[in-house]
């Protein structure tokens, strides 16, 4: 049957220590104790994601508005915590409203959305701090956002 008599129970022993490995990490994925790979690559020792300092609401309540006439934002803006500010593009030409400077966002950036001719975009700012606004098409529009 086998040439040597000990090969059976170390493939048996071999198969049983992959199957409790397999078990024991099928195990850790279900367990609500361990962090998930997203929330631990997304969180830095700065604290929470980026994305907590503003996000894409689309069916926010705007405070307030930003026009978009020509290659130029509006007037920047102040706003509480927790209230939004729609972006309105009065023109026909694309543009974005990213959080950066210079046509660059900024890393992290908590919001960073093309917005087409005629079109809104609604951004909740959740965080007080200044939130510098620029459009990566035309690296020269800037604005910001006051978060009281």
């Amino acid at each position: 049957m086998f040439e040597n008599p000990l090969e059976q129970p170390r493939r048996h022993r071999q198969g049983i220590g992959l199957s409790l490995v397999a078990m024991a990490l099928a195990l850790a994925a279900c367990s609500d104790s361990s962090p998930s790979v997203s929330a631990s690559a997304s969180e830095s020792a700065a604290g929470p994601p980026s994305a907590a300092r503003c996000a894409d609401t689309p069916d926010g309540s705007p405070s307030a508005t930003v026009q978009i006439a020509g290659s130029a934002f509006g007037d920047e803006v102040t706003v509480a915590a927790g209230q939004a500010v729609v972006f309105t593009n009065q023109n026909g030409a694309g543009h974005t409203i990213t959080e950066g400077t210079g046509g660059q966002p900024a890393d992290g950036a908590c919001v960073d959305e093309s917005i087409g001719g005629g079109q809104s975009v609604i951004v909740t700012f959740n965080a007080p701090g200044d939130s510098q606004i620029t459009c990566k098409i035309h690296p020269s529009m800037q604005t910001a956002v006051h978060v009281e």
